[in-house]
């Protein structure tokens, strides 16, 4: 199961921990796949997908666990 597809099915705590395991060797062992490869890049790139997205309702105010791996995998590749 790839990455994205790993994000669509985090919906637990302890699914969303396994998610970020699995970005942070995705991150090691295919950086040239990562947009952005540095904190600052991804902090960046999870700020504005957020801000982009926020008029399309995508992100609820009550959010679910699936809801931050989204984010978390938008940093991985939102530029």
């Amino acid at each position: 199961m790839d990455l994205f597809e790993k994000c669509n099915n985090v919906d637990s705590k302890n699914e969303l921990i396994q998610f970020i395991k699995a970005l942070r060797h995705d991150l090691l062992v295919n950086p040239n796949e990562w947009e952005n490869q540095t904190l600052d890049g991804f902090l960046e790139a999870m700020e504005s997908w957020m801000e982009d997205t926020m008029d399309i309702g995508f992100l609820a105010d009550q959010p679910e666990w699936k809801s931050f791996a989204a984010i978390l995998y938008m940093g991985k590749i939102y530029e």
